[in-house]
């Protein structure tokens, strides 16, 4: 199993397949790090390249919330919430499984999944490609 900083380092290559096999490794680690795969979640779920925040909703985000979805809905909420449209748009690509399921959480997802479509669309329409009210970078 890679270690973080390796998943890291993949997540941000320019190599597609070096990405994705990050992501899915990615996917593989949180069962033992979720909160190590939230961080490159926050990060690499912010990135400016479509492909990789594809991977990141795909690989990790959708199951990360299908295993810890108490834990890590809100936080995931709290950033769109507060502007982070990218992320928001990384949110949109990801489909529901296990614990998002459950009708409370199918409820949070979908209303959240709302919001992040606006926001994504007064972004593109206003602020060009960062993401509103966050400096992160790519």
């Amino acid at each position: 199993m890679p270690t973080v900083r390796e998943i890291d380092a993949g997540l941000r290559s320019r190599n597609e397949k070096k990405r994705w096999a990050a992501a899915i490794d990615a996917g593989d680690l949180l069962y033992t790090r979720p909160r190590a795969v939230w961080k490159l979640i926050l990060e690499h779920g912010s990135s400016r390249s479509e492909d990789r925040r594809t991977a990141v909703a795909t690989c990790m985000l959708e199951h990360l919330l299908e295993e810890y979805f108490a834990e890590y809905f809100p936080l995931l909420e709290k950033e769109i919430r507060a502007g982070n449209r990218l992320l928001g748009d990384t949110f949109t690509r990801c489909w529901k499984f296990g614990q998002s399921k459950s009708r409370l959480n199918s409820n949070r997802w979908d209303r959240l999944k709302t919001v992040s479509k606006r926001v994504r669309g007064k972004a593109s329409a206003h602020a060009g490609p960062r993401a509103i009210g966050s400096s992160r970078a790519a």
